[in-house]
């Protein structure tokens, strides 16, 4: 399916063209255009994302560092942290590399908590992101400030749907999203076309989305943060195996 042909089925839906008649030239355009619009807001719903990214990078005694297309971190810019699934780093002098996990990104308030900031070692022991857009990218910070120059960062983050360029664009992506594009396409044109969304349409794009975030979910360790450091040592302790 290519772009056009996309918007086109979504007018279909909303019944501003018949069965074989496709849309003109001005109607592809602004559907080209709202369609960009909802999967640029995509990016801010992470279990409409289906593939994460892998990125390494050299780490110097730099405080921080520039993530974002074309930044010393080159990936997707993560929307916040909870689009950055892990960060480590490995030693490449070691061989064979290994590499060091430094979990996700601390929260503000541990960051904040950090009374220096500016502390150096040899190797980091964790990592804040700074969720700015200069220039269209954020800032990773690792503490302390590893003096090693050896180092090379790794980070894991969600890559967004990418927006489209042209109307003939060739739609590849995974089974689901054809009708969820489709179907929530319509209700993104449905006011501009004045064409109100009927009860089965409202109902297929939600059952669409529901069903690709399913699809998305993904597997995870259990944690229990920093309570189980706090409240781990105290009391006795319960086994999920034997229940006792």
């Amino acid at each position: 399916m290519t772009v056009s042909e996309l918007i086109t089925a979504s007018l279909q839906d909303l019944r501003v063209l018949q069965v074989g008649e496709t849309a003109s030239a001005n109607d592809a355009a602004y559907g080209l255009s709202r369609l960009n619009d909802w999967i640029d807001s995509l990016a801010t719903e992470g279990l409409t994302v289906y593939s994460r990214a892998r990125t390494i990078w050299t780490i110097s005694t730099a405080s921080s560092y520039t993530i974002g297309t074309g930044g010393v971190i080159n990936c997707a810019r993560p929307t916040g942290p909870t689009a950055i699934d892990n960060v480590g780093f490995q030693d490449t002098s070691v061989t064979p590399t290994i590499e060091y996990n430094l979990g996700p990104p601390l929260t503000e308030d541990a960051y904040d908590g950090i009374p220096q900031k500016a502390l150096t070692s040899v190797y980091p022991q964790s990592v804040y992101y700074n969720p700015t857009y200069a220039s269209g990218l954020g800032l990773i910070y690792l503490w302390p400030i590893p003096t090693s120059t050896t180092l090379q960062g790794v980070i894991y983050t969600l890559v967004p749907v990418s927006e489209f360029s042209a109307i003939s664009d060739t739609i590849a992506l995974p089974p689901g999203y054809r009708r969820f594009l489709r179907t929530n396409l319509a209700k993104e044109l449905a006011s501009a076309f004045d064409s109100p969304l009927t009860p089965d349409l409202q109902q297929a794009a939600a059952e669409s989305k529901g069903d690709i975030k399913r699809a998305n979910e993904r597997l995870s360790d259990m944690s229990c943060g920093v309570s189980g450091l706090i409240f781990g040592g105290a009391g006795p302790h319960y086994n999920i195996y034997s229940d006792t």
